[in-house]
């Protein structure tokens, strides 16, 4: 399983975002520019983050992106389901069906077993993401806010 570049950009926008000084809004391009990404790549990541009440947007003038919830709300679960969806990993395409014609009922079986470990597999990873929240990540950064327009504007 490939993890999209999407979700580790979607964790550093909200880490970053967490840290902004007086949750002041930041302007998208401000972020693109503090990760060296894409703007309209992060705008559609941004997007996926907003859908699920995550960050919140308002493109007015004095706008921008802010946190939805407390970090302590936010599990690196919720991140990867947003960019991810919460579908399941493994799809099966029942190509069976063409591979095997004699004995269908005993495969079957055997390939209810398989999908069930893959099911087990998914379940204890998305446990373990749920675990994870970005307070989590944040707790040795606690004391540490960052006005990130400020860092910007003296690097330009």
């Amino acid at each position: 399983m490939k993890i999209k570049i999407g979700v580790e950009q979607a964790i550093y926008v909200v880490v970053i975002l967490a840290r902004q000084q007086d949750q002041q809004p930041l302007k998208s391009k401000l972020l693109s520019q503090i990760l060296q990404v894409s703007d309209s790549y992060l705008h559609k990541i941004t997007r996926q983050l907003a859908v699920q009440h995550i960050i919140t947007t308002d493109a007015s003038k004095t706008g921008g992106l802010t946190l939805a919830r407390p970090t302590s709300e936010i599990s690196l679960l919720d991140i990867f389901e947003a960019i991810e969806g919460p579908d399941s990993f493994a799809s099966w395409n029942n190509l069976r069906d063409q591979v095997l014609r004699l004995d269908n009922h005993a495969f079957e079986q055997k390939f209810d077993q398989v999908n069930l470990q893959f099911k087990q597999a998914e379940k204890n990873y998305k446990a373990t993401l749920a675990k994870l929240s970005i307070a989590d990540l944040l707790s040795d950064e606690t004391a540490s806010f960052v006005d990130w327009n400020d860092i910007a504007d003296t690097n330009n």
